[in-house]
């Protein structure tokens, strides 16, 4: 009879620890829908061949992009550099900031332009499907990109629970109203893909998507020029 008790009462205490992760949980996803201030925690998969390219080892596995009114602020950071990406919403601008030691570049443009990493001249077919998954509590829609120039395929997974205006400036992606949340990009000839792990409310500060002012201004070949520098040097 004890034992029996006993295990009505364990099996009452399982439920209603499942029961609580679950409320967390659900309140946590509703809790992001629609903020206008966080942070998305992504994971990168380099998609290439380590044998062949010895330096994607070398290459961080994390991107953070903190988020505020429009405005977002990307940070990838490994061995010896910092590459940061901020869009300027009310400005109406991208910055690319590549930091080598104490060495510090900026490419600027406007929101139009082609961004850092890409060909100008590169269209981008996007198809739509009915295709549907959850990423990071929140529900995504599918996308198929098509790279006119390379014939290349991406398969895309977008959400519009978040409340970011033209997110895609800064990628390949720019036709998509919706943050990308697992997607794939070529950049600068290495092959990767961000998947979206953890979106959490944070309260960012306006000024952190300013333009900074100690940085070398170059141009976008001479940021290209830059970077496959460093590659070269740290695939030693």
């Amino acid at each position: 009879m004890l034992n029996r008790t006993v295990y009505k009462y364990s099996y009452f205490i399982a439920l209603l620890i499942v029961l609580i992760i679950s409320l967390n949980s659900c309140n946590e996803s509703s809790d992001i829908k629609r903020t206008k201030e966080g942070v998305i925690e992504f994971e990168i998969n380099y998609l290439d061949n380590a044998r062949k390219n010895p330096l994607i080892l070398l290459l961080p596995k994390l991107m953070i992009t903190e988020f505020k009114n429009n405005s977002t602020y990307s940070t990838i950071e490994g061995f010896l550099f910092k590459l940061n990406y901020i869009t300027n919403y009310e400005k109406g601008k991208n910055a690319t900031l590549f930091q080598i030691v104490d060495k510090k570049y900026m490419y600027l443009t406007d929101t139009s332009a082609a961004p850092f990493g890409y060909e100008r001249d590169n269209i981008v077919t996007i198809t739509y499907t009915e295709k549907e998954k959850t990423i990071a509590g929140l529900k995504c829609n599918h996308a198929i990109a098509i790279f006119q120039n390379s014939k290349d395929t991406v398969e895309l997974y977008y959400t519009t629970q978040l409340n970011i205006k033209n997110p895609n400036s800064n990628n390949p992606y720019k036709d998509i109203e919706g943050v990308l949340l697992e997607f794939t990009v070529n950049m600068t000839g290495i092959h990767m893909q961000f998947i979206a792990k953890k979106i959490r409310k944070k309260d960012i500060d306006s000024q952190h998507f300013e333009i900074p002012k100690d940085y070398i201004m170059v141009t976008k070949e001479e940021m290209e020029k830059t970077v496959n520098e460093y590659n070269k040097i740290a695939d030693k």
